[in-house]
């Protein structure tokens, strides 16, 4: 039970119509990058959405290489252009990294509008902290609602530490109680059940992938 993917990725690697050989690709990487990524670029060239996904995320992560980086970003843009919601949420993740805020907001919106609660829970940390400019606690509140709405554990953390800091008196103090003691027994289930699931997704680093999970997702 533990091994499952979060709701989200199973459902594009559901979809995925070269499972199979994307499998294949991401375990040769394992093993020996360029053969990965030369296997990644055929399928994403091929048209996988996810292949997109996985080749733009190991090109923008990479070493620092500018050329390397810019083509990583265009398979991203290409992946969630695609359909794919891990697509949108790497490339937003990658325009937070870059400093590039208002690019990353207009995907992050994007996500949130189509309901994917961990991009809810991303926008309002980062609104929170400032990371994508001015620093803004009412619309990151608004966010985190949103996502705490769709069950988002992290949200009602983040939620409880908000109220408990940021001066909203007796009220806040009740309400940070509330969202801490609601969320332990959800928390303790998932973390032992599902601990991928969309509903603990904090925000986007590694894309999860078939390095995980190997019994829920091997085609073979």
């Amino acid at each position: 039970m533990a091994s499952r993917l979060g709701e989200n990725i199973q459902r594009e690697w559901d979809k995925e119509p070269f499972a199979g050989e994307l499998w294949d690709a991401l375990q040769a990487r394992k093993h020996d990058r360029d053969t990965g990524i030369a296997m990644l670029t055929e399928l994403a060239e091929r048209g996988s959405v996810l292949a997109m996904m996985y080749l733009g995320y190991a090109q923008v992560s990479g070493d620092g290489d500018r050329d390397q980086s810019a083509l990583g970003e265009r398979w991203l843009i290409k992946s969630a252009e695609g359909g794919s919601i891990e697509g949108r949420f790497q490339l937003a993740h990658h325009y937070q990294r870059q400093g590039n805020w208002e690019k990353a907001l207009r995907e992050l919106k994007i996500l949130t509008e189509g309901g994917y609660s961990p991009a809810m829970y991303a926008l309002g940390l980062y609104l929170y902290r400032g990371e994508l400019g001015d620093r803004s606690v009412p619309e990151a509140l608004n966010y985190l609602r949103m996502a705490r709405d769709t069950g988002h554990l992290p949200a009602m953390g983040l939620l409880s530490w908000i109220y408990r800091k940021e001066g909203y008196g007796l009220t806040g103090r009740l309400a940070s109680h509330w969202h801490c003691l609601a969320k332990i027994p959800a928390v303790a289930w998932y973390l032992w059940h599902y601990p991928n699931s969309d509903k603990l997704r904090g925000r986007p680093q590694r894309p999860p992938a078939a390095l995980q999970g190997a019994a829920a997702l091997d085609p073979h």
